[in-house]
């Protein structure tokens, strides 16, 4: 870091310390859904409840329960609470954390909403890589890799709303390098402030580093193993791009789940059709 981003990362510490700092909130459907999971007595109907009123949630709902990768008969569902059912308590949880950053975030600077636009739909491919590859090598849940990929980048967010004014005051590649250097700090803080399982903490603050201190876990791997596969399809990256030249199969990620050439060929074949859905339905 130079001198005006360790000034500005201590300013926005200092923000988030203080309580001062505008972070993304978890909407209050996604809190009462995340009461709901945890009771064993309530189910669908109580879910389509709580986000019944708001339209945003439901809406998204509806089109994926509807969308070519979850309705394969054709028939449309029109109630909530069948929706709801049939995609899972947990899916449709998922869902809702994975879109509340992108959706409930409002930033008038021209270049920092195209930076948050171009991350979110980063983010998406990641979800859809990690989630093919879970399902295909099965060492870890295949939706909790799905959200991990949505939320790895949340310290994007996280910084822009903390420090919108000032992040619009220097120069383009000033900016850049300051979200990228704090991103994952305040990502793993943010996710902390959302009460987030601690293991989608740890995706945030420690995604795309080789280091002695990285964590043994195994979502980040899936993390960083898409977003490799994702970066050597041709996808250019705002953020931590890799290194040229890595064998696909010494990368430090790919390596350690083992994956097989046929496992990233049926990643990359399967990739753009998993995108295709989960956009109609995110939008």
């Amino acid at each position: 870091m130079n001198l005006q981003q360790h000034q500005l990362a201590a300013m926005i510490r200092q923000k988030f310390n203080s309580g001062e700092a505008k972070l993304p909130l978890l909407p209050e459907a996604v809190i009462k859904v995340q009461r709901i999971v945890k009771d064993e007595s309530k189910g669908a109907a109580d879910i389509a409840k709580a986000i019944g009123d708001d339209p945003t949630f439901s809406t998204t709902v509806m089109r994926l329960v509807n969308s070519t990768q979850f309705n394969t008969s054709g028939h449309e569902i029109r109630s909530l609470q069948i929706a709801v059912q049939r995609l899972g308590a947990r899916k449709v949880l998922q869902l809702m954390i994975a879109l509340s950053a992108k959706v409930h975030i409002k930033v008038k600077h021209k270049e920092l909403r195209a930076i948050l636009s171009k991350s979110a739909s980063h983010s998406l491919m990641v979800a859809c890589a990690a989630q093919h590859l879970a399902k295909l090598i099965g060492s870890a849940d295949p939706d909790e890799a799905f959200l991990a990929g949505m939320i790895h980048d949340i310290g994007i967010p996280a910084v822009v709303s903390a420090a919108e004014k000032e992040l619009s005051e220097i120069d383009a590649e000033s900016r850049l390098d300051a979200i990228c250097c704090l991103h994952r700090e305040m990502g793993g803080r943010l996710l902390s402030y959302w009460n987030m399982p601690d293991v989608f903490a740890t995706v945030a603050s420690h995604h795309g580093i080789e280091s002695d201190d990285r964590p043994n876990e195994r979502l980040i791997d899936y993390v960083d193993a898409a977003d490799f596969l994702i970066q050597r399809g041709g996808k250019d990256v705002m953020f931590d791009a890799v290194s040229e030249g890595i064998e696909t199969a010494n990368y430090p990620a790919i390596s350690r789940l083992e994956a097989t050439e046929i496992h990233i060929a049926a990643v990359e074949v399967e990739l753009e059709d998993s995108l295709k859905g989960m956009r109609q339905a995110i939008g």
